[in-house]
């Protein structure tokens, strides 16, 4: 079976602006087409008279922006796509590095969809999923300092972990943290 890639799961309902539309409008355009929306926007893009992608504006940077501003004056020119053709798994390892909820997916510089997070992670085969886990995750090294003393309700153990263990070793009783005071 082929890897699902991009074009099978992209969303071509993208919020785009033109440069020069003014932050406040972007914002009436955002509040009225999603109202009935699937999804959550998270980011709006600005493209040129043809459709080419020029820059992205979180909903956030919109929302603080002067509502004259234009978009462009507010959007980042650094943007970080992917291509239709390009595979969950490789889409999923651009999420990983960068964390972004969205990605806008272009076609020859043109804006033809975005593609979200959680589509990339349910579009994704068991196999895809530990070598996305592999390439993004590092290793942990282990504090010896970050272990706390926990007591436990019941029969009064002490029991030293990183975190709470929730319950005694010994009886199954409800520990605590020993620096938390008794009332």
């Amino acid at each position: 079976m082929d890897p699902t890639t991009v074009a099978d799961i992209l969303d071509e309902a993208v919020q785009s602006f033109e440069g020069t539309t003014p932050v406040d409008d972007a914002i009436d355009a955002i509040r009225t087409s999603t109202s009935e929306a699937e999804h959550t926007v998270y980011y709006a893009y600005v493209v040129d008279d043809d459709g080419a992608l020029e820059g992205v504006v979180s909903l956030r940077e919109l929302l603080n922006a002067d509502a004259d501003a234009d978009v462009c004056s507010v959007a980042t020119e650094s943007v970080v796509t992917v291509s239709a053709s390009d595979t969950a798994a490789e889409v999923a390892k651009v999420f990983a590095q960068n964390k972004f909820m969205a990605l806008p997916v272009v076609d020859d510089g043109a804006l033809v969809g975005v593609i979200r997070a959680g589509d990339v992670i349910e579009a994704l085969d068991e196999t895809a999923s530990k070598e996305v886990l592999r390439a993004t995750l590092r290793d942990v090294e282990y504090d010896p300092g970050a272990e706390s003393a926990y007591e436990c309700f019941t029969c009064g153990n002490i029991v030293t972990a990183a975190d709470n263990p929730g319950t005694c070793p010994n009886c199954g009783g409800d520990v605590r943290h020993r620096q938390t005071s008794i009332e």
